[in-house]
């Protein structure tokens, strides 16, 4: 399948990095000239001469433009009938999509980005579709969400995934001040949280039942969540994931 893409950024970068060997071809926006030669030279994708370019040469379309304007720009182009728009702009309604492809048909997703040029990343899926699960399961687990709403508190998971970038490293920094080699410091923390997600991936127990099975009372863990939930240090988390539902569609 050849998936022409709008808005040649980072986040195009990494969804075309993490889909090579799987049979995709690209034609990029020179929206992003420098990111979109690198590609072309790195990956054999091509460059269109415009966005409309792009869209009259595809029948599936993967749009990563910037969100203020994205869907602006995208009224002033010319989709058709039977072609396949896929929406990575966070925020973006499907309605709102849909309404500037006409008529073409329009699904949303939302994807962390640098963990699917690793193929690791979640993706987002709305609504179901067999073609754009196909090539998203090329960058990770895909989760298809068939209800509006769902679909909207979900993908709020977007600035969670690189909130935990800075949390990594904002742990990472502490061990290296007190004395940690940086590089095993980045490692261990990394390796950490990594290990803890395989065992909620993978154990059959729920969430309390493991929480209780890694807290010694009186022990060191006890007393970091402790403090942790004193500060209110976790409960900013929840403001903070309101905060961005509520930017990402107002009224939630």
């Amino acid at each position: 399948m050849r998936i022409g893409i709008l808005g040649t950024g980072h986040l195009a970068a990494y969804l075309v990095r993490g889909a090579q060997g799987s049979g995709y071809s690209f034609l990029l926006s020179p929206r992003g000239a420098a990111i979109a030669a690198d590609l072309a030279e790195r990956f054999g994708c091509e460059v269109a001469a415009s966005n409309q370019e792009v869209v009259d040469s595809c029948q599936h379309v993967l749009v990563c433009l910037p969100a203020a304007t994205g869907l602006d720009d995208l009224r002033g182009l010319r989709f058709r009938a039977g072609q396949s728009v896929l929406s990575a702009m966070a925020g973006a309604g499907l309605e709102d999509l849909r309404a500037a492809v006409a008529p073409a048909e329009g699904f949303v997703g939302m994807m962390p980005g640098y963990a699917n040029a690793y193929s690791a990343g979640p993706s987002l899926l709305h609504p179901a579709s067999d073609d754009w699960r196909e090539f998203l399961s090329a960058l990770g687990p895909v989760h298809q969400i068939a209800a509006p709403e769902e679909y909207q508190t979900a993908a709020v998971f977007g600035a969670m995934s690189g909130a935990t970038v800075f949390l990594i490293r904002h742990l990472a920094e502490w061990y290296a001040r007190h004395g940690l080699d940086p590089a095993t410091a980045r490692q261990l923390v990394a390796e950490t949280l990594r290990g803890n997600a395989e065992v909620f991936l993978q154990s059959p127990e729920g969430m309390e039942a493991i929480s209780a099975g890694v807290t010694t009372p009186g022990g060191i863990t006890e007393q970091l969540v402790g403090h942790l939930h004193r500060t209110g240090a976790l409960t900013a988390w929840d403001d903070a994931l309101d905060a961005v539902l509520a930017r990402m569609y107002p009224g939630r």
